[in-house]
């Protein structure tokens, strides 16, 4: 077992044993907040796109080039409620359950959405510590764009999603200004039912379970995090973080081959003031396609390398008016596979108005181009619109 996985199961069993007398001393309670958000978004795409109400790739040039689409859809409404606790001495103790309505589903009718779990999880924290446990983002890869559509660039150079996990975080108050934290944890490995590298028996065939599932173990991640506060209302923000899990592709006569998958990621955000910034991630690592990276290529048992990474300059222009413009891009290693997507980049930028208090009529440009192994490239012209009310 690694020092860090070590570390944070000590952790973790320190915070539970100081847990314990608090509960005892009262009856602790819950105060229930819910947000959320109404959301329409209406999309013009030139090209096939590969969800089309929203973007990751464009599908290749035989099927996508001149074949236009509209979509209008309102599933990625969004309602959550928070949990904070009560009773619990000098204990924090929170939770948070959040949906919206993008659950993939075969054969459901576009205005039939299903829920989708986004997160359900509950913290306990105590001073500096925190633990939690269930399901939440990634600590790889921390930030996200802000964009109309709904992948924030995942699988064109935006990695981390979100898992089952139990994840034990540590946060430093160096001064008033600056705050150091550090988090690592467990999490669910999920990956794709591969067919192993060796020739197959007679009769022999995949197994059918996830690979993740198989390995018989749990990924480990971990994160660092710097904020620096300005006196203007800026913050100037930056990190690393990785993951490592490993796979196991079984058959149905009970042959097996490991594998494994891993990443690092660099993260900066630069807000001089509460105005203006600049953020941007990049990533590097093998066999990270259920993370959306490599353009969600399923893994490879001998590895499937990728790097990427994503920029956005953002602009308060009033306290009507945000504006953002950023590039995206993925990089599949084309040695590694035989077929199929091998590049995908996009350029996009966004207008916000806030036509009415908690409510924004938001446009976005984009275009995109999906490069296939074999020397085919498509690409997508996207324009964008939404309506979104907050809660």
């Amino acid at each position: 077992m690694s020092k860090i996985a070590t570390r944070t199961i000590t952790a973790a069993i320190i915070l539970l044993i100081s847990v314990s007398p608090a509960l005892a001393e009262g009856k602790p309670s819950f105060d229930i907040k819910g947000y959320g958000y109404f959301k329409l978004d209406g999309a013009y795409d030139r090209s096939l796109t590969s969800h089309g109400n929203f973007v990751m790739w464009v599908q290749p040039p035989a099927n996508a080039d001149d074949d236009e689409q509209f979509n209008m859809t309102a599933n990625e409404t969004r309602f959550g409620v928070n949990l904070i606790g009560n009773g619990y001495g000098n204990l924090k103790v929170s939770g948070k359950l959040e949906m919206d309505l993008y659950a993939s589903v075969s054969g459901v009718a576009e205005n039939k959405a299903m829920l989708q779990l986004r997160h359900a999880y509950f913290a306990v924290e105590s001073g500096r510590y925190k633990l939690l446990a269930g399901q939440s983002w990634d600590l790889i890869s921390p930030l996200n764009p802000s964009t109309l559509n709904y992948s924030v660039l995942w699988g064109c150079g935006n990695i981390g999603y979100r898992r089952p996990q139990v994840s034990f975080w540590y946060n430093y108050q160096a001064d008033k200004t600056t705050e150091i934290g550090f988090a690592a944890g467990f999490f669910r490995t999920i990956g794709t039912d591969l067919t192993p590298t060796f020739t197959l028996a007679t009769g022999e065939t995949v197994e059918g379970a996830d690979d993740g599932t198989d390995a018989g173990i749990p990924s480990v991640q971990a994160l660092f995090d710097l904020k620096h506060n300005l006196s203007n209302g800026g913050q100037i923000r930056g990190g690393f973080s990785g993951l490592w899990g490993k796979l196991k592709a079984e058959t149905t006569l009970g042959n097996s081959e490991k594998y494994e998958s891993w990443g690092f990621a660099a993260h900066a955000a630069l807000a001089p003031s509460a105005r203006f910034g600049l953020t941007g991630e990049f990533y590097t690592g093998s066999n990270l396609g259920s993370y959306f990276g490599a353009v969600l290529r399923n893994s490879e048992i001998d590895g499937l390398k990728s790097s990427g990474g994503w920029l956005t300059l953002w602009w308060q222009a009033s306290k009507l008016f945000h504006l953002s413009s950023g590039f995206g891009i993925d990089d599949p290693d084309d040695d590694d596979f035989a077929s199929g997507r091998s590049r995908n980049s996009c350029l996009y930028g966004t207008l916000r108005y806030a036509f009415i208090p908690q409510a924004t009529l938001g446009v976005e440009l984009s275009r995109w181009e999906t490069k296939y192994k074999g020397g085919e490239t498509a690409d997508n012209f996207r324009g964008q619109t939404s309506l979104i009310l907050n809660f």
